[in-house]
Parts: structure tokens; C-alpha cells; sequence
């Protein structure tokens, strides 16, 4: 049986990549349905409180548990869900602005070079290969030709509009809580009296989490007269879809807390995660109706070519 954990030359381990894989698709899946729902804040809101709900059961099996987590995991519970809410804030702007296969991808993109700045400065996890940076550059690269039409409007005012400034704004929200993430869980795995696998501890986490941003969404939509508005409609017609949305979200991101306990830099992770542009791309040009202009089916190879080198150098 192969080493489940990865070994110093070996960044990500086969069940880190098997766990990530499906996350990703998962991840596009959540998105167009999604941008589907005509998104907003308010629609988001009902996902985490479908997903709140669901996952609430684990805590008959986990209460026991939760005296042990400290104060400062508590911290960056209440972090992370500022992070989220800020995600999910501009995700559903740039959405309702935009397209799935251009909003999807830069949401996506500029992550993966936000955390690896952040893990360099503050020095969080492993450092980072030749390869490896070499591959994040070309996820980087590749999404920001997806969202052009020519090649020869690869220009900065191409992305000076409004939605690639949501998507910006998502993607700091998704650089936050993935590093945060990352930390709490490690404080959390390192505590001897847990008595909780790496799995069950990302279960746990996650119902905090999740009930902690929507927490902190809850209040935004509370001082958000049209949000609040949204979300009472969305409550009478529309909260079955609302909720399946929120099951989607929390497997996804459930299997991503677990795969952190089996790479060696989040950097990694996080890179490896844009698997699901390209996937969010077809299903925006297929099921969408969106152009397929030549620099986005570029921008996707690049990104795949990025992925190869992050996940298997």
C-alpha cells in the first residue's frame, strides 16, 4: 500500500489529490448553480443556514470534543468567517455582473498568487520548489487569458471593470480563509487529548465554520434592506434549491480541509484546486450559452499545463 502522507520530495499525497479532485468538480458544480439563482448575498446566506443545519447532527457525536479547542482557534474561527462572507459577498456580485467562465476564473486564479505571497512572507509550510513555482505562475497566467476576447487586448484596462473587481474581492476572501484554514487545523491536529482523526477534526471545524459565517453574512443581510428583501423571497419560493446548493458547498470544501492534513504547503493545495477552471469554463460555455473566444480555451491548456506541474512534479 502506497504512503498516504506526503515524504519530503512529494508535496501531495495520492489521497490529497484524489480528495482535491473531487472538490473540484464539486466546486464548479456549486458555482453554476450558483450563478443560475440569479446570485446575491441573500441567496448564499440561505446556503449556509441549509448547510448549518445539516451538518448540525455531528455535534451529538463531537460535543465532548469542543472544550478542547482554544481560545485562538476560536479566533480564527470568527477570522475565517469574515474571510467567507467577504467570498461569497463579491462572488455574488462579479456573478451577477459577469460571466461564470470569466468571473470563475479569475475568482479562482488570484488566490493561488495571493497565498503563495503570504506563505512566503510569513514563512507558512514547506518552501516552495522551482517547479512548483513554476507552476503557479502558470495558473496564474493562464486564467488571466480567459476572460479576453483577442490576444491583443491583454491589457490592463481588460480588467479594470466592475466584476473583475468582485472577483478580486472573492479571491482575497478565498486567499484569507484558506490560509486560516490551514493554521487551525494544524493547531487543532496537534492537540493530543482531541482524540479525532484529521477527518473528523475537518468535520468539526467545518460546522463552526460554516455556522460562523453565516453568522457574519446574517448580520450584513440584516443592514441590507434589498438583501434582506432577497432573502425573504428566497425563504418563501426559493430555499429547496438554496439548499442543496449549501450541501454542494460544504462537501467541497469539507474534502479541502481534510486534503491540508496530507500536503506539505497550502500553496499546493490551493493551486491544485483550479482544476475546477476549466470545468467551471465548459460548463459556462456549454450549459451557459457563453463565447468560446480562442484566448480562453488557451488560458485553460495553460492552466492545466500549471496544474500538472504543482500536483506531480
Amino acid at each position: 500500500m502506497g504512503n498516504l502522507y506526503p515524504s519530503d520530495r512529494q508535496i501531495m499525497s495520492p489521497i490529497a489529490l484524489l480528495l482535491v479532485t473531487i472538490s473540484t468538480f464539486s466546486h464548479a458544480l456549486w458555482n453554476y448553480l450558483g450563478k443560475k439563482s440569479n446570485p446575491s448575498p441573500a441567496f448564499f446566506e440561505m446556503t449556509l443556514l441549509a448547510a448549518t443545519v445539516c451538518l448540525s447532527p455531528i455535534l451529538f457525536f463531537y460535543i465532548g470534543k469542543i472544550s478542547y479547542i482554544p481560545i485562538q482557534v476560536w479566533g480564527m474561527l470568527l477570522l475565517t468567517g469574515v474571510c467567507q462572507s467577504v467570498y461569497f459577498w463579491g462572488l455574488a456580485g462579479a456573478y451577477r455582473h459577469g460571466q461564470l467562465s470569466i468571473a470563475y476564473p479569475l475568482a479562482r486564479a488570484l488566490p493561488v498568487l495571493i497565498v503563495t505571497i503570504i506563505s512566503l512572507l510569513f514563512k507558512l509550510g514547506n518552501p516552495i520548489s522551482s517547479m512548483g513555482y513554476a507552476g503557479i505562475f502558470l495558473v496564474v497566467m493562464g486564467c488571466l487569458l480567459i476572460p479576453l476576447q483577442t490576444f491583443g487586448s491583454i491589457k490592463l484596462r481588460s480588467y479594470l471593470n466592475l466584476y473583475c473587481g468582485l472577483a478580486f474581492i472573492a479571491a482575497c476572501g478565498t486567499a484569507g480563509y484558506t490560509i486560516i484554514d490551514n493554521e487551525a487545523l494544524r493547531v487543532l491536529r496537534s492537540l493530543p487529548d482531541m482524540g479525532l482523526n484529521s477527518v473528523e477534526i475537518a468535520i468539526l471545524y467545518m460546522f463552526f465554520e460554516t455556522a460562523i459565517t453565516a453568522t457574519v453574512l446574517g448580520f450584513y443581510i440584516l443592514v441590507s434592506p434589498a438583501d434582506r428583501r432577497l432573502f425573504m423571497e428566497i425563504q418563501a419560493r426559493g430555499w429547496r434549491f438554496a439548499a442543496v446548493t449549501g450541501v454542494i458547498i460544504n462537501l467541497t470544501y469539507g474534502l479541502v480541509l481534510a486534503a491540508m492534513a496530507f500536503v506539505t504547503n497550502v500553496s499546493y493545495l490551493a493551486a491544485f484546486r483550479e482544476l475546477s477552471i476549466p470545468i467551471g469554463a465548459v460548463l459556462g460555455i456549454s450549459l451557459q450559452k457563453e463565447p468560446g473566444y480562442r484566448p480562453k480555451i488557451v488560458g485553460v491548456g495553460i492552466v492545466l499545463a500549471g496544474l500538472l506541474l504543482v500536483g506531480f512534479s
